[in-house]
This record gives structure tokens, sequence and C-alpha cells, in this order.
């Protein structure tokens, strides 16, 4: 009987000391320095580590503004969290500290909290060195006293900017209005040259006459006399047919044309002069002496195929009665 009773002592004797075995094996913490002497003002950073299960939930240590009188807390890092594998993770934290006052500091152990337990770190010692002052010295201040710069700015009233703006802004309005609308009212309508009054066609002729006469192609300007020629058949077409030839390709206008029952006959024409001067232009193509005479005479032929049919009046009639008048 008594040794049954001494068996069940020693196995929970072992059970207990199990259990605190592996309870004081859940949480392990340290902190250390990086220098334990400094000089006054000088810092220096206390790393702290704890190595915890995953899933336990452990209080840190809670940090304020100072650890002990006279040693202050000027920073302290997001704890850093890094895995062990075994279902164990350690976390790291640095806390920068620093003291203006000379002596020996004790700081106490930062303490843990898991559960019913806690856990303590090593306590540290801080010794701060004063820093020689030769008092024989005239002490000056770092920087003297200044002015503060001259600023218009800081003088200038809010009210007095607003209102400057809104006339900035009514001056720029009536610039515009002058500039788009009351200048225009003034400006004489300039009256219409006789050129200006003759048929598409006619102008067109002409100015087909003048560049013939202007004997470009034979002083071997032969890129002036094509880009001469298309601009004038490009206008002919926009005042005889309304289209925008100017500010189109040769292949838009040949489109455009084709679809026109008055040009369609001849548009092959235009298409032989268009093309042509393309290649002068932009291939720099050489042509034959009969090949400028042909362009010239293909732009006349398609503006005569092209005018508007004249419309033949008859002439009143001289005779009264059906009979021809006798002298």
């Amino acid at each position: 009987m008594k040794y049954n009773n001494w068996i069940k002592g020693l196995s929970l004797a072992l059970a207990m000391l199990v259990s605190l075995t592996v309870s004081a094996q859940r949480v392990v913490v340290s902190a250390r320095m990086d220098s334990t002497a400094i000089w006054m003002g000088e810092q220096t950073t206390i790393h702290l580590e704890m190595v915890q299960d995953k899933n336990s939930i452990v209080q840190m240590p809670l940090l304020t503004d100072t650890l002990v009188s006279g040693v202050e807390i000027l920073d302290f890092s997001v704890p850093d969290t890094a895995d062990l594998e075994n279902n164990r993770v350690q976390i790291k934290s640095d806390v920068l500290v620093t003291s203006f006052d000379s002596g020996f500091y004790y700081i106490p152990p930062f303490r843990y909290i898991l559960d019913k337990d806690t856990f303590e770190t090593e306590a540290l010692s801080l010794k701060v060195v004063p820093i020689d002052v030769d008092t024989t010295q005239v002490i000056f201040d770092i920087k003297g006293v200044q002015a503060p710069p001259f600023v218009l700015w800081d003088f200038i009233p809010d009210w007095l900017l607003v209102a400057v703006g809104i006339l900035l802004c009514l001056a720029i309005i009536l610039f515009l209005l002058y500039r788009f609308w009351w200048s225009k009212r003034g400006q004489s309508v300039e009256p219409l040259s006789p050129e200006d009054l003759l048929p598409p066609h006619i102008k067109a002729l002409n100015a087909l006459e003048a560049v013939k006469e202007g004997k470009l192609w034979q002083n071997g300007q032969e890129k002036e006399y094509y880009t001469r020629i298309t601009e004038i058949l490009r206008e002919y077409l926009d005042d005889r047919f309304s289209v925008n030839a100017m500010e189109m390709t040769t292949s838009e206008i040949l489109e455009v044309l084709h679809k026109n029952e008055e040009t369609k006959i001849v548009n092959h024409k235009l298409k032989e002069i268009l093309e042509m001067a393309d290649f002068v232009k932009f291939a720099k193509l050489r042509p034959m002496p009969e090949d400028n005479e042909a362009v010239m005479r293909s732009a006349v032929y398609f503006v005569e195929e092209t005018k508007p049919a004249e419309t033949v009046e008859n002439e009143p009639d001289l005779i009264s009665d059906g009979e021809p008048e006798t002298e």
C-alpha cells in the first residue's frame, strides 16, 4: 500500500515538472544593448527578442516615452516575425534610447505576459558619460538672431489680391470682345476684283494660260510647273463643284468626282494629271517635254469639258406678222 502511494506521488511530481518545463519553453525572451556606455545626447539601441508558439498570443512590453527617469525612448520599430519551423516563431523589435543626464541607469527587465505567466528579459544597465566643457571660454549661441526676409506678399491683404484678380479677368474678357467682335465691325469689306467675278472655268483657263506663258518646265522648274497646274485644278473643283480639293489627296478627289455625272467621263484625264504631278513632286520624276505639254492640254480639256453648259437665249424677233421687214 505504501509502495503504491509512493509511485503515485512520484508520477504526480514528474507530471508537474514536465508541465513547468513545457510552459517554460513556450516563451523565451531576451534583451541586449548595442552599447552600455554612451556620451550625453548619444543614442543606442536595445534589441528585444522573443520565441513563442505560433498560435500563442503574448502581451508585449508596454513602452512609453521613457524607460526609466533620465533614459528617453526616441523610437521603437514594428515587431519583425520570423518562422522557426516546428510551430515556433521569433519576434524581434528595436528600441532607440538616449539620455541627456550623466550617470548610471538601471533598466529593469522587459516583461512579456502569456495567459497567467510572466516572462522577463535580463536587466540592463546604461552608463551616460558627461561631455567635457571648457568653462573658461565664452559661450555663444549656435546662430545669432536674424531679421526675417522681406516678403511683399506678407503685406498685401487678401481682399486686394481678389480685387486685382477680378479686374484682370475683366480686362481679358474686354480684350477678347474687342479682338473678335468690335474690331471686325470697323473692318471695311474689300471690293471684289474683276477676276473674282469671272466664272470658275474662265479663271482656271486664264491661270493655265499664265502658267503656259511662264515657261516653267522649259527653265528646269518641272516641280513648280506641275504644282501650279494641280493647284489651279483643285481651286477650279472647289469653285465649280464645291469639292474641298485643296485639303484632299489624289485618291480622295478621284473617288468624289467618280460619283459626279459631269466629271465621270473625263475623270481619267484628271487622274493622269494628278498622278503625274505626284510622281514629279514626290518621286522626283523628270518627265519628257511632250509629257509636260500633254499635261497642259489635258488640264485645259478637263476644264472645257466640265464647264457649265451655255444656254443660248432666243433673240427677240424683229419680224412682225411672220413677214420679213423690207426697206
